[in-house]
């Protein structure tokens, strides 16, 4: 029997599904698979009008659980983009991702999914998917349309962890508060989105996916990613930035989505992620976060 590793607490009309599982909440297949359930569990609760989606112990989630990437765990469903995402997208109620600690890899996508994100200002972000060979799947579709082409190319690119706090004065958080108070404000927040009683559409519109990439001039800022990666001939990197475009030039958000999914599986089906996975456990130590390598 699967131990319980997304719990349901409610607060009045706030439902807190709390990822836990030890030591950084990575999305593996039963974790994917519980947290699938609250969200339905939720979305048919009329007593529940809002969610808080947070993490238990040191952080949000470091993302996929990497002691599954490269067996058919990793690609069973429900999968993070496929189903998880959709599932916040589709439930009809605000969903506010409380992030403490660290969101990286699908941690951050997932926190992207979501209508409204609080983090604590030291709360640490990351992308690290290139530098194991692969692209960060969802990001490529939503981080362009909260910080802008270059910016995003470039944060998804260098994979270093940032605070939230850098970002501030950019639209990926609602609220950054003091370490140790992301999870009361997320509450309060979600408290005061009842109250507000939002319209169907009013939910639906808060959801990067329905934003306009941040760009005044699309192409130049295309030109200048490009010359960003101009000496990186690494397929990750080409890659990402075609997903970019994609989503850029693509009718629709999930037909930006659909473009960058067949470069993400062309990325998994090949060698170089094998290598840097197999890199990356040989370096990982017990007390780093194990980070997601791709989110299907």
């Amino acid at each position: 029997m699967n131990e319980a590793m997304v719990h349901i607490e409610c607060y009045g009309p706030v439902a807190v599904l709390t990822l836990d599982g030890p030591p950084v909440n990575a999305f593996s297949l039963v974790m994917r698979k519980q947290l699938h359930s609250a969200l339905c569990w939720a979305a048919a609760m009329e007593c529940v009008k809002a969610v808080v989606l947070a993490g238990n112990g040191r952080g949000f989630s470091a993302g996929g659980d990497i002691k599954e990437f490269g067996t058919a765990r990793a690609s069973a469903e429900p999968g993070l983009s496929s189903h998880l995402h959709v599932a916040i997208e589709q439930l009809g109620k605000p969903v506010v991702a409380a992030v403490h600690g660290f969101a990286m890899g699908g941690g951050l996508e997932t926190v992207l999914a979501c209508h409204y994100r609080v983090a604590e200002q030291d709360a640490m972000l990351g992308l690290p998917e290139v530098t194991l060979g692969t692209l960060p799947l969802s990001a490529t579709q939503r981080l362009p349309r909260i910080l802008g082409i270059v910016p995003a190319v470039q944060f998804m690119i260098a994979g270093h962890r940032q605070p939230a706090a850098r970002f501030a004065h950019t639209a990926l958080f609602d609220q950054i508060v003091d370490p140790g108070q992301g999870l009361s404000a997320a509450c309060a927040f979600a408290a005061e989105l009842v109250a507000a009683s939002l319209s169907t559409d009013d939910l639906q519109q808060r959801l990067i996916r329905h934003r306009p990439v941040t760009s005044a001039d699309p192409q130049r800022e295309l030109a200048e990613a490009r010359l960003y990666l101009s000496g990186r001939l690494d397929a990750a990197s080409r890659s990402l930035l075609e997903a970019v475009e994609a989503g850029i030039s693509a009718p629709n958000f999930d037909a930006g989505m659909d473009c960058a999914r067949r470069l993400y599986d062309q990325l998994m089906a090949g060698e170089e992620i094998l290598r840097g996975r197999d890199r990356f456990l040989d370096s990982a130590s017990g007390s780093r976060p194990r980070v997601d390598p791709g989110a299907p």
